[in-house]
This record gives structure tokens, C-alpha cells and sequence, in this order.
């Protein structure tokens, strides 16, 4: 199979999160050199970028109909952003800095995740969007606190609860009525890195540090497959029209030169979502894979690394009309800026 990939530069520090616009024609993507960048997905050509940040930004999130950007910062803020004029409407303070963000369905609301750090322990925030931005408050609707390192986080079905990814391998499932902790699944045996559910908001995906990725069902959490890559993985993403997931993740730059480790390992690998086959690989990155996305069409997906590249992928038909066939490609993809 052959895939035509655009190679986006526009940071000089390791890419942390990518997120799609829903009509897939936009891809944002965060940095932890303070920025958000905005590029067409159609060409790769840079539309502009947010600044106001005075750290890493860790995590972003669009509203659907791509009027709003929300990001999470290092610098102890977050940041809602006019998607259009890049101007900052509103931000919110923290006691540390802000893992994650992310909109509940149909976008009246979002949640934010505090660090763990310097003594204060994790905690949710929920804010209430106002329909006029000079109403907005800074003060959260509701907070939950958590017990343990907070690593991502993602509404559950119909916003009932939230579902956190945890640094002692578990996810948590939390009741947004009674913000209490309602289920604790042992999902892991270390860090899970990313969680992430499909666009159709049925299952999620996580990723760990154990080498494994896992699919659940989003509205019981209970685990359908599960991914083996003898790999440390930072990130997992569900195709939208194939039954098919990707990962990608590796060891840490410095540690790989010290062993001799090849690229090898930075490889985005392609699973049968339901069968659990490996169906094949995509070479690219020279640095752990620390985020990926496909695009709301499933025609393409992006991939974001330690190396500070963002690689967009686009499928050409050969992969629709033999999808279902194991390694039905290999090798490096080469990119075009």
C-alpha cells in the first residue's frame, strides 16, 4: 500500500497533541514550545498560529463547529482562543499546570485537568461556556478530586461521567451528578500515556508505557481487545470508517542513542481492530510517536513526535480495497513539506 504524507514543520519542540477540525479540513497541533499551529490539511500550507502561552502546552480541543480552541498549558492557565482571528477571549488560572482539555458533547461545557505537583494533588474542573464570552466566568461549575496522577481524560456517554487515564496503569470512571469515583479498572501495569475515544463517541482507546494498547466500549468500560506491540506506546487512535486502530510511541531519544536502537521503534503500527492482527507499519519519525489522529473521513491520519514533525498521512485506494490483508505494507513513508 502506498500512503502520500505531507511532512509539517512549524515547532522547534516535541509535538503533544493534534487535533482535527470536524469537517477535517484543519489540523491543529500543540507544541511544547508554547504554540499552537493551524495548517489545511488539503496541501500542508500554514494558516497561523496561537500564541500567549508562556509554557509547554500539553493538550488543545475544538468545539465542532470550529469557533472555539481550548488549551492547556504548563504556565499554570488555559486559554480559549477565536479559531478564526487567533485572538485570546478568555483565560483561566490554575494552582499548577493544566494536563487536559477537553469540550462535552455539544460544546456547552469542558473539562480541565490539574497536575500533580509541588504537594497539590490532581484535580477535574468543569467550566460552564458562556453564550456571550464577556459573561465568562473563571470559577469551575464543579471539581473532583482525584488520588492519584492524572495522565488524560475524556467524557464518557452522554457526559453521564468522565473517564481519566491514570499514572498508576488504571482508568477511572467518575459520575459527573455525584462526582464520585464510581469505577476503578486495572487496565495497565504502567503509565497509561493516552486515552482517546472515536468520533463516534462508542469506544475509547489507551495507550501505555506496559506496551500494550486497549479498546474499550465508552458507555460500560469494559475491554474488547487488546494490542501487543514489546514496546513502550504513547499514543493509540480508531479509524472512523475501517476496523482498524493505530499505534506509535518508542523509547526516549537519549535512551535509544545509548543502546544503538534504530528507528525502527518509532514505527506506526496498524492493528485489526477486532481480530487483533498487526497489518502493518509506517516508518517516518526519528523520535517517540507521542500523538496520533485520524482524520474525521478516516482517509488519513496524523502523527506527532518527540522530533517536533507532524507526518499527514493520506490513504490511497489500495488500502481500502485490501485493508482486511496482513502486511500488506512496510517501510519508510516519505514526506513532502
Amino acid at each position: 500500500m502506498m500512503i502520500r504524507p505531507l511532512l509539517l514543520k512549524g515547532h522547534e519542540r516535541p509535538v503533544t497533541d493534534i487535533k482535527y477540525n470536524s469537517d477535517g479540513d484543519m489540523i491543529f497541533v500543540a507544541s511544547k514550545d508554547s504554540s499552537v499551529s493551524v495548517w489545511w490539511t488539503e496541501n500542508g500550507e500554514r494558516i497561523g498560529t496561537y500564541e500567549g502561552h508562556n509554557g509547554a502546552i500539553n493538550s488543545i480541543d475544538i468545539n465542532r463547529d470550529a469557533t472555539r480552541l481550548l488549551t492547556a498549558s504548563a504556565d499554570q492557565t488555559m486559554k480559549m482562543w477565536e479559531v478564526e482571528t487567533g485572538r485570546c477571549l478568555f483565560t483561566f488560572q490554575h494552582i499548577t499546570s493544566v494536563r487536559t482539555v477537553a469540550f462535552a458533547e455539544g460544546d456547552q461545557m469542558f473539562l480541565a485537568v490539574n497536575d500533580q505537583i509541588m504537594g497539590f494533588k490532581p484535580e477535574i474542573k468543569t467550566y460552564a461556556i458562556a453564550a456571550d464570552i464577556r459573561d465568562q466566568k473563571d470559577k469551575s461549575a464543579m471539581t473532583i478530586n482525584c488520588t492519584s496522577q492524572v495522565l488524560g481524560a475524556i467524557w464518557g456517554y452522554r457526559n453521564e461521567s468522565i473517564i481519566t487515564a491514570h499514572g498508576d496503569g488504571s482508568i477511572r470512571v467518575f459520575n459527573t451528578e455525584t462526582r464520585k469515583e464510581v469505577r476503578t479498572i486495572p487496565a495497565h501495569r504502567k503509565e497509561v500515556m493516552s486515552i482517546r475515544s472515536n468520533y463516534d463517541k462508542t469506544v475509547f482507546i489507551t495507550a501505555s508505557k506496559d506496551g500494550s494498547a486497549k479498546l474499550f466500549d465508552l458507555r460500560s468500560q469494559e475491554e474488547i481487545k487488546v494490542y501487543e506491540t514489546g514496546r513502550p506506546i504513547n499514543a493509540a487512535a480508531v479509524s472512523p470508517i475501517m476496523d482498524h486502530v493505530i499505534v506509535g510511541g518508542g523509547e526516549r531519544a537519549e535512551d535509544v542513542t545509548q543502546s544503538g536502537m534504530t528507528t525502527e521503534q518509532f514505527k506506526v503500527r496498524f492493528y485489526h481492530s477486532i481480530f487483533g492482527d498487526e497489518l502493518g507499519s509506517i516508518l517516518g519519525h526519528f523520535g517517540p510517536v507521542n500523538v496520533l489522529s485520524f482524520s474525521p473521513d478516516g482517509r488519513s491520519f496524523a502523527s506527532g513526535a518527540e522530533d517536533g514533525f507532524v507526518r499527514l498521512h493520506y490513504f490511497t485506494d489500495d488500502y481500502f480495497n485490501r485493508a482486511d490483508e496482513v502486511s500488506i505494507w512496510e517501510g519508510e513513508s516519505k514526506g513532502t513539506a
